[in-house]
């Protein structure tokens, strides 16, 4: 496994049409394990001398399905609460 202390080294700003950027490499995508689908939320200090990136973790991206599948498998369980 990667230590994350190896990922720890300078990086630049970089200008991206309009606007400016940082850069992950490749190995901190894959340590992150992110891509460009990815949000992740920015924390400025009070100071404006750090800036933290928290990766927004969706903790059931499919919650709806998983509800839908088991509302299906007790189908005839929810028609009974449904005449409660």
């Amino acid at each position: 496994m990667l230590n994350p202390e190896n990922l720890n080294e300078p990086v630049k700003l970089f200008k991206n049409g309009n606007s400016y950027a940082f850069r992950l490499s490749k190995k901190d995508r894959e340590f992150l394990k992110v891509d460009g689908e990815t949000t992740f939320e920015k924390i400025v200090s009070p100071d404006g001398k750090e800036v933290t990136f928290r990766k927004i973790e969706n903790a059931r991206p499919n919650i709806l399905e998983t509800a839908n599948d088991i509302f299906d498998e007790h189908s005839d369980l929810m028609k009974r609460l449904e005449n409660l």
